[in-house]
């Protein structure tokens, strides 16, 4: 299971791949500087589907659902909402 900061940090090394700043992702997308910024350091707990499908379609992306190599442990539930 990803958590936030997992979430985060992928889409900082997808922007950064695509050569593209905070600002130029944040200005295509409607989002302040500000709020990309916490959600690439996982702290976008707050985020609508929207917004994350704004950001993918930003870097040229899409969102999609992939079978879990396992099933989640309550320590990994845990773990994602701290």
């Amino acid at each position: 299971m990803k958590t936030p900061v997992d979430v985060g940090e992928q889409f900082q090394a997808l922007r950064r791949q695509a050569h593209k700043t905070q600002t130029e992702v944040a200005g295509l997308t409607g989002l302040q500087q500000e709020v990309l910024s916490r959600f690439e350091r996982g702290r976008g707990n707050d985020f609508s589907l929207g917004r994350l499908l704004r950001l993918a379609h930003s870097l040229g992306y899409e969102l999609a659902f992939v079978p879990l190599g396992r099933k989640p442990t309550l320590a990994d539930v845990y773990e994602e909402r701290r």
